[in-house]
């Protein structure tokens, strides 16, 4: 079973549950043990890409929070794992308990370094999803193989000569699949994949693009219920600029129009989003992710 796991905070933590590999934004670190492998994605410089912090988070299906430091950036990671959904892990190093927000993360688990990985290998994701959908993190040129794609099995499952539809509306094949330096013929939800893929070109992919059966396109305008943070005490309103998070991907947004819980967003830059997909909200004052909500139109 694979597991994606999000941690935002100390690099040790990261190092001991799996090696480090790729960077970019997120730092991604990997641990395979028999037919079980855990992702973990760690935001690699926050204080400059704060976005890292919604991207793993959006990416992922569990957030683990090391209380080892109790400072303001476990602070603001507790108010963006709050805004997840998702289930929320706490190590044991100190109590934070009067720091969480009443009714907010207080039965998340708190766990011993010693428990940490039989914890996250015990989670089982709620439902499936049989369209297939891989955000991209990354692609390049590989001699005698050709474009090659990093990216994360989101739903569905890809096999080896998939025909998959890209972000730009071009139809590519996929040549071969590898997931933690081994060659498989399929990969299903919550595998990190190197797809060799044929009909397109290194330099027409961009992190946060997407391959998928369906086809999703970069969209200028999206319309998402939000909900904001408490603590946060922000006041959304027409006109305000935001940073928009969705998956790998993220924009600089404006505020269009607001209906009740309903907020219309002009994008500065087209992102890939489908009806449904999570967003996360930032902003430039602590705690920067400060709201998340799901799209329903596009």
């Amino acid at each position: 079973m694979n597991h994606m796991v999000s941690i935002l905070l100390d690099e040790e933590l990261a190092n001991f549950i799996g090696k480090k590999g790729s960077a970019n934004g997120i730092t991604f670190f990997n641990r395979k043990s028999g037919d079980d492998v855990i992702v973990v994605l760690f935001p690699t410089n926050p204080a400059e890409k704060p976005y890292g912090i919604a991207e793993s988070i959006l990416v992922s299906e569990q957030i683990i929070l090391s209380t080892k430091n109790v400072d303001k950036d476990l602070g603001e990671a507790i108010v963006a794992a709050s805004l997840s959904g998702k289930k929320v892990l706490f190590t044991d190093d100190n109590d934070v308990s009067k720091l969480l927000p009443q009714g907010t993360l207080s039965d998340s688990p708190v766990i011993s370094r010693d428990k940490l990985l039989e914890t996250i290998l015990a989670f089982k994701a709620d439902g499936a999803s049989d369209t297939l959908r891989i955000d991209i993190d990354k692609a390049f040129p590989v001699n005698g193989v050709g474009t090659v794609v990093l990216g994360v099995v989101i739903s569905g499952t890809v096999k080896v000569h998939d025909t998959l539809h890209h972000t730009s509306g071009k139809e590519c094949s996929v040549r071969s699949i590898q997931s933690q330096d081994v060659s498989v013929q399929s990969a299903g939800p919550g595998t990190r994949v190197g797809l060799a893929m044929k009909g397109i070109d290194h330099d027409e992919m961009d992190k946060g693009d997407v391959l998928s059966t369906s086809p999703i396109r970069k969209v200028g305008k999206l319309t998402a219920t939000v909900h904001s943070s408490p603590i946060a005490k922000e006041s959304i309103h027409e006109g305000a600029t935001y940073t928009l998070a969705s998956n790998f991907s993220h924009s600089v947004v404006k505020v269009a129009s607001i209906s009740g819980e309903s907020v219309t967003f002009d994008l500065e830059k087209p992102l890939p989003i489908a009806k449904g997909d999570g967003i996360l909200l930032m902003r430039s004052q602590v705690p920067r992710v400060f709201a998340s909500g799901t799209v329903s139109s596009v």
